[in-house]
């Protein structure tokens, strides 16, 4: 799960401030909470507009729809002060895992499940003739448009007439099972079935690095709206 923490060996001028003035742990926690808050601020701001922390643009995905959802996660993001530290993480471990993911980028593999045995036909003694129905799951809407394109036609009319058209997508989810439209893919175009592939994720940063210099300066805001460095005690 990723997180980012503020602490001593990030930011230890300005803690070190902090011990010198002995200020009792409260207070230190409600310097160190500020911290978060502004530091999660920032960072809620780039990841609403998809953006690294040193503000260029994430890799694009693969739909308007997926990018929706990585920019969602700026919702999930919140932060806490401790005596020591800062720490900006997500909501929940759900949502720290996806963007760990997204954050680091990877590489993962997948393996294809192996194909369904067809379905016995039932008898169809003392039963009224329905139409054809495929034996197996009927064919999935994207194979159906793939069929389309590559030119499948049926055999449609009676007599003389009969002559070849292109059916409807509906008409082939209702006559045309998944296996039979993936021969019939494969047949048309020599592809093969892959059993076997690998999807990469692209890096996405969504938080910095506990030793960026931008924190230093979120920081010193931080004390500055706490009163710190004006003359006052926080």
């Amino acid at each position: 799960m990723i997180s980012l923490t503020i602490n001593q060996g990030s930011m230890l001028n300005l803690l070190e401030r902090l011990d010198a003035a002995s200020l009792p742990p409260a207070k230190r926690r409600r310097i160190t909470a500020q911290i978060g808050r502004e530091v999660a601020k920032v960072n809620r701001q780039r990841i609403k507009a998809g953006k690294a922390p040193d503000g260029t643009k994430w890799a694009p995905t693969k739909s308007q729809r997926k990018h929706k959802r990585l920019t969602g996660l700026a919702k999930r993001l919140r932060s806490r002060g401790t005596e020591d530290a800062a720490i900006i993480d997500f909501d929940s471990r759900f949502a720290g895992m996806i963007a760990n993911q997204q954050h680091q980028g990877m590489s993962q593999p997948f393996t294809a499940a192996p194909p369904k045995p067809a379905k016995p036909k039932a008898s169809e003694k003392g039963k009224k003739k329905q139409p054809f129905q495929p034996t197996d799951d009927p064919c999935l809407r994207s194979q159906a448009v793939r069929l389309r394109a590559l030119g499948y036609k049926v055999l449609s009319g009676k007599g003389k007439r009969r002559s070849y058209r292109k059916p409807s997508l509906k008409w082939m989810q209702a006559h045309i099972s998944v296996i039979r439209a993936a021969i019939l893919i494969r047949t048309t175009t020599g592809e093969t079935r892959k059993n076997r592939w690998t999807v990469e994720t692209p890096a996405r940063p969504m938080l910095p690095k506990a030793n960026n210099d931008e924190l230093l300066t979120i920081a010193a805001k931080a004390f500055k709206k706490m009163g710190w460095g004006s003359g006052q005690t926080p």
